[in-house]
């Protein structure tokens, strides 16, 4: 069957998901090889950093022969410099395809435009995909090149609440609002993600694991917690985390006032959100998953430090409950927050929405 451009790049974008848990500070990138018909040779992803690019993993097995004319259509420019994996854009250079077209421009400045210059540079067609699939490519690159962009901590939010809002009872007990389905799917979010960051009160009401449980994930996860006053450190003893966590995997973080030393977790001390994520992104985490609670919720959307949005909604009532927009007072339409919607979904009987802000 002969694939058209955008069919070929569905299919690349596709497998870079594969990759989704592994790659981080890498892209998400998936490869697939047309041969001179058009018709699928391979395809490939890049499995886990350190690891092979996606182009060598779409490469690997064919022959001359079978290269002779193909087009290579990857989600991402071709990588240009050498680093824990050789330059991609000189390996495809030396082969005797016909043309390579690439989902977006690579933002690091190694790249930048000199993998495509390569390619050509060589004497194969090498062009930047425009068409209707762009939106979608930047979705799947997008902790990658807000990283590049901006030096900044990618933030994710992941909220579970009733169908009137809620994510918890008055008492604080929220466990659990959505079903096993949705569940699982927060364990594989979790995975995308460096790390996932709670506030003090989540950890002391639900005494959380915050580990990754997925049948197909097998992967130990970072703990960032929000404890300005350093009060977890008295009951670790009783906490799930501090025993499944290792001790430079928890980020625990505190006002620089309090004077805090442990052996059971990073310290990080900071007076803000900004500059805990500045500190977050210099010992190299590039994205994280805000679980809760309210409070926390809430300072990091009135701060505009949220990038995405993940909300699975029951089809429960719990009434007099705990919001988790509380700490958020809008006056008037004007000031209300426009999300860009990019995912709606069931599982189970939950509903999950996606959307940028």
């Amino acid at each position: 069957m002969i694939l058209t451009v955008d069919e070929a790049l569905q299919l690349a974008m596709e497998e870079a998901l594969k990759g989704a848990p592994f790659v981080s500070p890498n892209p998400k990138v998936g490869c697939v090889i047309l041969n001179s018909k058009g018709e699928l040779l391979s395809k490939g992803y890049h499995t886990r950093h350190g690891q092979p690019h996606a182009e060598v993993e779409a490469l690997r097995g064919l022959t001359q022969d079978q290269l002779q004319g193909a087009h290579v259509i990857v989600t991402l420019e071709p990588c240009a410099h050498e680093g824990k994996t050789p330059s991609c854009a000189k390996a495809l250079a030396k082969l005797p395809i016909a043309k390579v077209t690439f989902g977006l421009v690579d933002p690091n400045p190694l790249v930048a435009g000199q993998g495509a210059k390569i390619i050509r540079t060589a004497g194969i067609q090498c062009e930047e995909y425009q068409g209707p699939l762009k939106n979608k490519l930047e979705e799947i690159c997008e902790e990658f090149l807000w990283n590049f962009r901006e030096k900044k901590v990618f933030v994710a939010l992941k909220v579970a609440q009733s169908l009137d809002g809620k994510i918890a009872l008055s008492n604080g007990i929220s466990q659990w609002i959505t079903g096993p389905e949705a569940r699982e799917k927060v364990h594989e979010l979790r995975a995308q993600y460096d790390a996932v960051l709670v506030g003090k009160n989540t950890v002391l009401k639900d005494n959380p694991s915050l580990n990754i449980r997925h049948p197909n994930i097998t992967k130990q996860n970072r703990v960032i917690i929000m404890d300005r006053k350093g009060e977890l450190l008295k009951h670790a003893s009783s906490l799930k985390l501090f025993q499944l966590h290792k001790p430079e995997n928890i980020f625990l973080c505190v006002s620089k006032e309090q004077s805090v030393k442990t052996d059971l977790a990073h310290v990080i001390h900071a007076n803000s959100l900004h500059e805990t994520l500045n500190q977050i992104y210099s010992l190299g985490i590039r994205s994280v998953m805000v679980e809760g609670g309210g409070q926390v919720f809430s300072q990091f959307i009135l701060e505009g430090l949220v990038q995405r949005y993940h909300v699975f909604t029951a089809p429960i009532i719990l009434g007099r409950g705990l919001d988790w927009t509380d700490g958020i007072a809008i006056t008037s339409m004007d000031k209300r927050s426009n999300l860009k919607p990019s995912d709606l979904r069931k599982f189970g009987d939950d509903i999950y929405f996606s959307a940028r802000a």
